[in-house]
């Protein structure tokens, strides 16, 4: 087995020198990782002309296309801080965001807003050999900002360090191996860290990165292309399934969930087929993964990984290593709100199990009381997808002139629609009766969405709306 490359060395010229016509990118043209070295290797160019440097912040609009790779690992490279913004955003909200990233230049495929940046144009087709063999960088600089969600007001951006990614990619391979010939699907968007993240892992590894296209069916994809690896949220595993799915006709190894409570029939299912899908938790102050393990019980997502620690204090994960971000950017400063131990407070509820395993409970700031009663959404959420016929499940609270607020819950069905009082019947079972929610609710039209804001749902039964 060859070593992955030094901590202070591009892995992607490295793997250019060992494994020229590797495949590093799977798109529509494929990408050996001397070409991705030589087009990393012109963009890099480009960006300098540009007038683009070292510590300058540029704000792109990303996805997971090819070119929003390309310009990513460029920056990396480059010292140049990659600042991805969600497509879905309008053009006046973009020009915003850019705002508060301090943006030195801004990157689109479609329009740009009018802002002090400059607004690039970039070829991206365009090769350069390299002239050496090997690309040294400052794994301690600066690498990127990724805003956080911002579902109750100003999204943060969060800062890491080069040394921060590498940790992450480094600790995750020790339970999530990679090599040449694996192929881990970029099915997270890359304004998202959890889609940041992968470019590490693969890169790292020396493996491939295989592009998404959502115009084809991911079965489909997954039968005809080298995917080895997958993160997928337990919904877009639900679809898989009912389309067929089946592991033993695809070169799948590992399948990651995380983003919401995991349903043990849907694991059941897969088991059966003689697939174990693996958990994780993990949040973008700490770079993506912090645990994973086998979903074997509510809300269990394993041991800390390698370079990260976790603690419990007053039912609250907190979180700390080498994965740790350099701080929130606010205007202009880097804020980095730790205790007086370096523990980041996560605002989830937590607890280890008999086995030291991380078990999360559900965010601290989701908590509602009930008639004097504490009532954690996520709880109810957690059994009601335990329920065959339950896809998903969302709860919220909603005033009460008796009680001061009640569980309301939301319903995506997986087949056939089961009476509510079947469910309430099945919450009753495993949790106290003050849980079961006061009214039922169909599943709301999310669009291209896979997350529903916990915020906004509870605030449109507050309005009637």
């Amino acid at each position: 087995m060859i070593e992955q490359p030094p901590s202070t060395h591009c892995p992607v010229r490295h793997w250019a020198g060992l494994a020229p016509t590797r495949i590093a990118i799977h798109a529509a043209t494929p990408l050996s990782y001397r070409q991705l070295d030589e087009r990393l290797n012109s963009l890099c160019q480009q960006l300098a002309q540009a007038g683009i440097h070292r510590g300058d912040h540029l704000a792109a609009v990303v996805r997971g296309a090819l070119d929003d790779v390309l310009l990513a690992w460029a920056c990396v490279r480059s010292g140049i801080l990659f600042c991805p913004l969600n497509p879905a955003f309008p053009l006046a909200r973009q020009g915003e965001l850019a705002h508060q990233l301090a943006a030195t230049a801004f990157w689109s495929a479609d329009e740009t807003p009018a802002g002090p940046w400059q607004s690039l144009r970039l070829d991206f087709n365009h090769a350069l050999p390299a002239t050496g063999q090997t690309l040294s960088w400052d794994p301690d600089g600066l690498n990127n900002m990724v805003l956080t969600s911002g579902s109750s007001g100003t999204p943060k951006a969060v800062v890491h360090r080069l040394a921060n990614h590498l940790a992450s990619a480094r600790g995750s391979a020790s339970l999530i191996p990679l090599d040449g010939d694996c192929g881990w699907l970029l099915s997270l968007p890359l304004f998202h860290v959890g889609g940041y993240a992968i470019l590490f892992r693969v890169f790292l590894a020396g493996a491939s990165l295989v592009l998404d296209d959502r115009s084809q069916p991911l079965k489909d994809r997954l039968e005809r292309l080298p995917i080895t690896h997958l993160s997928l949220v337990p919904t877009q595993l639900w679809r898989l399934l009912a389309q067929g799915f089946d592991p033993a006709r695809t070169r799948l190894r590992e399948l990651l969930l995380g983003g919401a409570a995991i349903p043990q029939p849907l694991v059941n299912r897969l088991t059966a087929m003689g697939f174990t899908p693996k958990s994780s938790y993990g949040l973008s102050e700490m770079g993506s993964q912090v645990c994973t393990g086998q979903p074997a019980a509510a809300g269990v997502v394993g041991l800390p990984l390698p370079g990260r620690e976790v603690c419990i204090q007053q039912d609250e994960i907190c979180v700390r290593g080498d994965t740790l971000f350099a701080g929130y950017f606010q205007a202009g400063e880097l804020e980095r709100p730790l205790d007086e131990e370096g523990w980041f407070h996560t605002r989830d509820k937590g607890h280890f199990n008999a086995d030291g395993e991380l078990v999360v409970e559900g965010r601290l700031d989701n908590l509602f009381i009930s008639g004097g009663e504490n009532i954690q959404p996520e709880t109810i959420e957690q059994r009601l997808v335990d329920h065959g016929a339950v896809a998903q499940a969302l709860v919220v609270p909603i005033p009460d002139e008796e009680w001061g607020q009640r569980p309301a819950a939301f319903i995506d069905w997986h087949g056939e629609p089961v009476p509510h009082a079947e469910l309430a019947a099945w919450i009753r079972q495993a949790l106290p009766g003050f849980m079961v929610p006061d009214r039922w609710l169909p599943w709301p039209d999310l669009g291209s969405s896979l997350k529903p804001s916990r915020t906004l749902l509870a605030r449109s039964l507050h309005t009637g709306d």
